[in-house]
């Protein structure tokens, strides 16, 4: 009995190691490991799912928002469309 080879299908990306947060008050960018944002994506179910894990500022106290992140429910968080909302500074 022979086994059946798999078929090849589409590499799956590699995961980031980190996820890039940027500071709405100062601008300042922290990496913050993947599996910590990750993890609290998993854990935080009491919130709203059109925002992403959101960190604190060490500097100034600002909200930290991912500049990019596919969070564990399939969406996608982007900075600039933050920006967008916020309008012109």
């Amino acid at each position: 009995m022979q086994k059946k080879k798999k078929k090849a299908g589409k590499p799956t990306p590699p995961r980031p190691s980190t996820v890039r947060y940027i500071c709405l008050g100062c601008e300042k960018q922290e990496e913050i490991p993947y599996q910590v944002v990750r993890d609290f994506d998993k854990q935080d179910i009491t919130r709203d799912l059109s925002y992403p894990p959101q960190f604190r500022c060490e500097s100034c106290g600002g909200i930290m928002h991912p500049h990019y992140y596919k969070g564990v429910h399939g969406f996608e968080y982007r900075i600039s469309d933050v920006l967008e909302a916020k309008g012109p500074r």
